[in-house]
Formats: structure tokens, sequence, C-alpha cells
């Protein structure tokens, strides 16, 4: 009867139940065999954000040898409570868009990005339904070498602009465990490349810095946009992790919701999520980082003269070893998870050096995934329902 009653009051509570909780408890009690005989009393409350139902089950046991004593049956009682709460989300999306991501493995199979591709848009349709939407913003963060925020963005935050191949900006060390920054102390990114040889491929470029085409999406709960974002991401040159984490985690950072606000007036945020990045005390807001990839961090570099629009790699020195960047993406993992903030990461058939950077990085061991092939899918999915999730309260 216990079982029974568990099983029904999880899926009444559920937001896109359609039937009455009556209804519903009565199909998933039907596997009780002596249900007619059990007293059903139902206790619920919905809004438009949450459903908590609470079902009681009392049953008289006829007794066998106790009527011998005078007790003719034994009052048993079930009892069970749940809830779906729509809380406030808030994701962003961190989308290694590396020239690895062009590789296949084995030779022969489906190269990462395109399967990254689907899985990342079924991630979206997941967590944008018709019930969710209205509550969920997601934020896209493309990155190789650096993350582009774009250049409308790249003008709401006065970075002094330098020319206009692409929008990237520098970050120093200090900014990755902090939250707000001057970012009218930073100096744009200088457009090049590091590994340019003269290769042209389908669907990659080899800039350091994304183009405009593969910039950051913010703060948007319109599917379509957000796929189609996905689809015309193309792949360039490097692997700033950490620089991506730092956009990723600013978009939840509250101190950024002046820079949100004037993101709405500028038409890069709809006008329902101007009030966000919520507090991180914020009861209903669960905020939530996603970060997939599928290499180790690069080292970080720049140009020996800062005005080439492309340079190959003998013009190019190196800003910092692979360590520092790497400390750098684990001051954001850490503000992150010290603020709150969950943060998921997918390692995509990568090396133990980057499954191990990756782990490091999560939550807590449930939420790294190191996965292969066809399983990026699974992965994202899983994130998902996590994410969506039913608790069963008592």
């Amino acid at each position: 009867m216990q079982d029974g009653v568990d099983r029904a009051v999880l899926a009444a509570a559920s937001l896109t139940q359609d039937l009455s909780v009556e209804e519903t408890a009565a199909e998933y009690l039907k596997s009780v065999s002596f249900i007619d005989e059990v007293d059903l009393e139902y206790d619920y409350e919905t809004s438009l954000n949450a459903r908590e139902v609470t079902i009681t089950a009392r049953y008289s046991l006829a007794t066998a040898f106790l009527p011998l004593i005078g007790i003719n049956s034994m009052d048993m009682m079930a009892r069970a409570s749940a809830e779906e709460r729509r809380r406030n989300v808030e994701v962003s999306m961190i989308l290694d868009i590396s020239g690895s991501m062009r590789w296949s493995t084995p030779a022969g199979a489906p190269t990462r990005i395109s399967l990254l591709r689907p899985a990342a848009k079924s991630f979206i349709d997941a967590l944008l339904t018709e019930g969710t939407k209205d509550t969920t913003s997601i934020t896209i963060v493309p990155y190789a070498g650096s993350a582009n925020p774009g250049a409308a963005m790249f003008s709401i935050l006065g970075v002094p602009r330098k020319h206009s191949y692409s929008s990237c900006l520098n970050f120093v060390s200090g900014d990755y465990g902090m939250g707000l920054i001057p970012f009218s102390q930073r100096l744009q990114t200088a457009h090049f490349t590091q590994n340019h040889n003269g290769v042209n491929e389908p669907g990659l470029e080899w800039a350091w810095c994304p183009y405009e085409a593969t910039a950051i999406t913010y703060l948007s709960n319109d599917a379509d946009v957000l796929k189609a974002e996905i689809d015309a991401m193309r792949m360039h040159d490097g692997t700033g992790t950490a620089i991506a984490m730092k956009w990723g985690m600013l978009m939840l950072e509250p101190a950024a919701q002046p820079i949100v606000a004037q993101a709405v007036a500028a038409g890069l945020v709809p006008n329902q999520f101007a009030d966000r990045p919520a507090p991180f005390d914020d009861g209903e807001t669960l905020k939530v980082l996603v970060l997939m990839t599928d290499g180790a961090i690069s080292p970080q570099y720049q140009p020996k003269k800062y005005d080439y629009p492309r340079t190959p790699a003998v013009d190019n020195e190196s800003l910092s070893n692979g360590g520092t960047p790497l400390q750098n993406m684990y001051a954001v993992c850490n503000r992150a998870k010290a603020n709150g903030v969950v943060v998921f990461t997918i390692a995509f058939q990568v090396d133990s050096t980057g499954a191990a950077q990756m782990s490091n990085c999560a939550s807590s061991p449930a939420h790294f995934y190191d996965v292969k092939g066809l399983d990026i899918g699974a992965a994202f999915q899983s994130i998902a329902m996590s994410i969506q999730k039913i608790k069963l309260t008592q």
C-alpha cells in the first residue's frame, strides 16, 4: 500500500499532469489488489509554479487469530507527500567549438561537432517546455581560444575597441574568482590564430576569438533561436575553457543585473528576464552551469604584433602555460559552487588529463560525465532530468 501511494503521489504532483489528482492516483493504485477496500484522502495545493500533493490511505486489515482475544481487525495507514515546484532556472551552457571538434573517434565515425549539435538541442527542448519556458533562461557560450560576447554586448561593457575583426577581451587572473569586473580597464583580444597551417575544412575558422556568428547568446527562452545558434556555431582555434566559464558564470552573477538590464534595452535579452540574474540566496531560483569540452585546456597566446588580423604561430608568444589557465578555470568552478550554483561537466572523448580537469570542476562526482560518441546525448538528457526532477518529500 505504501509503495502504491508513493508512486501515485509522485505522478499526481507532476506539473505536466493533465488528469486530476484523484484520477492520476487511481491509475497508479490499481496495482494494489485490495484498493477497493482502502479509504483514500487527498490534500493538494496547486499554483502556477508549484503543485503539492499528500495522499493518505487507510485500510482495516482483518486478523486471523487475534479475534480469540477480541481483536478483529488492525488499522493500517500509509501516507506520502510530493511536490514539484517550477523554480526559476538560470542555465549557462558552455560548449567547446575548438578545431578538434571536427575529428571523428574512431575514424569514420560521426564528427564530434555533429554529435554535439543534436545533443545540445535536445537539452534545450527538455528544459524549455510549455510548462517551464516562462521561468527558464538559457545562455549559450560557444568557446575556442576565447569566447566572443558579441559586438553589442562589447559596447555595453565599455571595453575599448582596438579592431573590428572580433569582440573578445583579455581577462586577468584575478577576474576569475570574482563577480563583476572593471571591463573598461580590460584589453580587447587581438584577432589572430595560433595553429593555422593553411588547412580549410567546412565549418572551421582559424581565429582564436570566434567570429560574430559564433558569439554568446544571452538569457533566452526561445528554443528555436537557441537551436539555430547551435546550428550556426563554427569551430575556431584553441581551448580557453577558463574564459568561457567566466562568461557563463557572469550571466549567473547577481552583480551583472545592470548589464542584463542594458542588454534587454538593446534587444539582446527578453524583457521578462530584466531582473536576472537573481541573488545567490534566492530560494526560488536554481542556477546551473553546464560545461562541455573535448580536450584539456590550452595555453593562452597573443601575437607579438597586436594589429595583425591573422598571424601564424611563429609570430605569437605565450601569455601563460597550461597550469595558469587551469587554475583560472578552477577559480570559476569554486566560486560557482561556493555560491550554490550547480556545476555539471561533460568530458567528451577526452584523455585522462581532460577528464580529471572536468571532474574536479563539477559539483560532485555525480555531476561529472565522461562520455564517448552518442553517449553525449544521454549525458545532456540526464542533466536536464536532474534539473527538472520531482522530489518525494516524505
